[in-house]
C-alpha cells in the first residue's frame, strides 16, 4: 500500500465531471477518481476549512462515529473493478479493528475530517495512477492555481 494525499479537486472538460487527484507522497504518480458533485463539494469544503451552518452528511457520520467512541484509522482505496474503485474505511471500535466497504469519494471525505491517511492499493495503483513526466510541471502549476481558486459552488453549475 502507498500513502497519498489529496492533491486537489477538478472538473473533467469532456464529462463535466468532478475528479479528485490523490497523489502517491514517495512518487510523482496520480490517481484520479470520478466522484459525485456532493462528494466533490463535501471533500472541498473540508480542506479549504469552510464550515457549513448545519451539518454535512459526512460531518454527520463522523460526529456518529465519534460518540460511539469509534475512531477512523485510515482509508484505503482498495480495488478497482469493471472501472469502479472500492474503499475500506478502517475503524477502531472498544480495540477491535474493523473494515467497511465504502465509495472512495465518501471514504475521502471522511479521512478529510478525521485527518486520517489515505492508501491506495499496489494494484489499483498499477492499473490507473498516472505518472508525472519531466516536463509537465507548466499544466501541473496551472492545476495548482485553479485549486486555489476552485470554490464548493462552482461544482453545482447546471444543476436544476
Amino acid at each position: 500500500m502507498y500513502e497519498m494525499e489529496v492533491h486537489g479537486v477538478n472538473l473533467d472538460v469532456l464529462t463535466n465531471q468532478p475528479v479528485i487527484i490523490l497523489k502517491d507522497l514517495k512518487s510523482n504518480r496520480y490517481l484520479p477518481i470520478w466522484i459525485g458533485q456532493f462528494e466533490a463539494t463535501a471533500i472541498l469544503m473540508e480542506v479549504q476549512g469552510i464550515r457549513p451552518s448545519r451539518p454535512l452528511t459526512h460531518d454527520l457520520l463522523k460526529n456518529v462515529i465519534d460518540s460511539l467512541s469509534a475512531r477512523i484509522t485510515r482509508i484505503v482505496i482498495s480495488d478497482l473493478r469493471d472501472g469502479t474503485f472500492y474503499a475500506q474505511i478502517h475503524m477502531s471500535i472498544n480495540s477491535d479493528n474493523v473494515q467497511i466497504d465504502a465509495r472512495p469519494s465518501d471514504a475521502i471525505a471522511l479521512a478529510v475530517r478525521a485527518n486520517v491517511p489515505i492508501y491506495a492499493d499496489q494494484a489499483v495503483l498499477d492499473q490507473a495512477a498516472i505518472v508525472n513526466e519531466i516536463g509537465e510541471e507548466e499544466e501541473i502549476e496551472r492545476f495548482r492555481e485553479f485549486l486555489e481558486n476552485v470554490k464548493p459552488e462552482d461544482f453545482n453549475k447546471g444543476e436544476s
